[in-house]
């Protein structure tokens, strides 16, 4: 890091400096320069930076000129993408291929701790499919490398959309979006529908309640499909999209929400009844004549509440979670 003067008055010298002598003993498979506001105001040139660092030291070296000015998923697809040019091979012959795959979108923002990246891998690998990558907990620089190698991409989350689009057009990987949850039985069918058949169970009642979901787009969207799983009519569920979102993964009246003000008005309009979203979200609901037909269901999210509630992240494949799912289709 710099300080906040050496970074306004160009010093670049001292970061390039710092990172030569602290080299050698980390010994790092790569380098990553990442930026801030104060460096896009001055106009830093990160690439420039990069190959400088990469001359001197040997070592790979990136530099991506993140601002601060837009949604977490464009810097973690900026990364990935930025890494993967860098330091996997520009093509991959057929017989390379294999029949593994890659998780993509798995992070700590969206996910929290461990426990989900290990049971989404579990998942998988119980059900024969092997793990070649989990981008990007619980993966090597190797694991990594060899992911070009993959038949297919899960996308378990918004954050691994771009990369997946990316790896698609250079490698001829298809992809598929999904989070695991519950019993896995959608995604299990996303990726080998001869093999795994799930039943759906989606009802045309004429209830009354409409459900929005808000949240990261593809989380979001596999909650939607369980609800329509458990028997609730897919028609009356919503996603409201916080970040980034993708209109190839939007439904007819989903809503790509702008800020906190529209989230407000959609919460406060008297279209929904039921609300699955992060616990913070709840002090958003100010219509007080609707109080006794409101009913919120928190799943907390990382990247929305933080360390406040990351102690109670959903643990996706559970018993819990399944139970979660049936309380809202009540």
């Amino acid at each position: 890091g710099l300080r906040h003067m050496d970074a306004i008055l160009g010093n670049d010298y001292l970061l390039v400096d710092r990172i030569k002598e602290a080299a050698p003993s980390i010994k790092p498979k790569f380098i990553a320069l990442l930026g801030s506001p104060v460096p896009m105001v001055i106009g830093t040139d990160f690439e420039g930076l990069a190959m400088e660092i990469e001359n001197i030291t040997g070592i790979p070296t990136i530099g991506l000129s993140t601002r601060g000015l837009a949604y977490y998923g464009k810097g973690i697809n900026l990364a990935l993408i930025t890494l993967m040019r860098k330091v996997c091979p520009l093509s991959v012959k057929a017989e390379e291929k294999n029949d593994g795959i890659n998780i993509l979108g798995m992070t700590p923002l969206d996910f929290g701790k461990e426990p989900n990246q290990k049971d989404f891998v579990k998942l998988f690998e119980d059900n024969g499919i092997k793990v070649n990558c989990c981008f990007t907990m619980g993966c090597s620089f190797e694991d990594f490398q060899n992911s070009v190698k993959s038949r297919l991409n899960v996308v378990v989350s918004q954050s691994g959309y771009d990369t997946a689009v990316y790896m698609k057009n250079t490698y001829g990987i298809p992809f598929v979006t999904g989070t695991p949850m519950a019993m896995g039985k959608v995604i299990l069918e996303k990726i080998d529908p001869q093999r795994f058949n799930c039943v759906c169970k989606s009802s045309n009642s004429d209830s009354k309640s409409k459900i929005i979901i808000v949240g990261d787009q593809v989380i979001s969207n596999s909650i939607r499909e369980y609800l329509e799983l458990l028997g609730c009519n897919r028609k009356l569920i919503d996603v409201g999209v916080l970040f980034d979102s993708t209109p190839e993964l939007m439904e007819q009246n989903d809503i790509a929400i702008k800020d906190e003000k529209h989230l407000r008005t959609i919460l406060n309009g008297g279209t929904y009844n039921k609300i699955v979203a992060d616990p913070l979200i709840e002090q958003l609901i100010t219509d007080k004549s609707r109080e006794s037909e409101i009913k919120f269901y928190p799943l907390s999210h990382v990247a929305v509440s933080s360390k406040i509630y990351w102690d109670k992240q959903a643990k996706f494949l559970s018993g819990e979670f399944v139970k979660f799912l049936k309380g809202v289709t009540l």
